[in-house]
């Protein structure tokens, strides 16, 4: 797989889930953590929102990177490797929320997006 295919999809996917934490931050978090105290709140929403602005950033950053390198570039390794970082300290980040008890259960969209990023990353920055 390419760099810059990688770095494309990898910039897409982060792109929607900020769109879809920015969306409607509320909704999103009663269908993660189901009614509960301080759900509906600002606060809770508007961390929501700061997150899926990160997770944008972070996709706008690589779709900017991937048009930018060329195809045979090392820098690509290098962002594709940066990605993977991010990513693991990310899902590190949630299921350590769940450990030290602040989670009741783990969201299934990080369990499954995050590895399948993860994955499409690494065998592209080893292809």
């Amino acid at each position: 797989m390419e760099h810059t295919l990688a770095m494309q999809i990898f910039g897409v996917v982060m792109i929607l889930v900020g769109i879809m934490k920015n969306w409607d931050p509320v909704g999103l978090n009663k269908s993660i953590f189901g009614e509960g105290e301080g759900i509906e709140g600002g606060p809770a929403a508007s961390m929501r929102m700061l997150i899926g602005g990160g997770f944008a950033g972070i996709g706008g950053l690589n779709l900017y990177c991937s048009f930018m390198i060329d195809n045979s570039a090392v820098e690509g390794d290098f962002i594709l490797i940066g990605n993977v970082i991010a990513l693991v300290v990310i899902l590190s980040t949630i299921i350590g929320a769940k450990f030290r008890g602040f989670l009741e259960h783990i969201p299934v969209p990080p369990l499954v997006i995050f590895p399948s990023l993860i994955g499409i990353c690494l065998y592209a920055a080893t292809y």
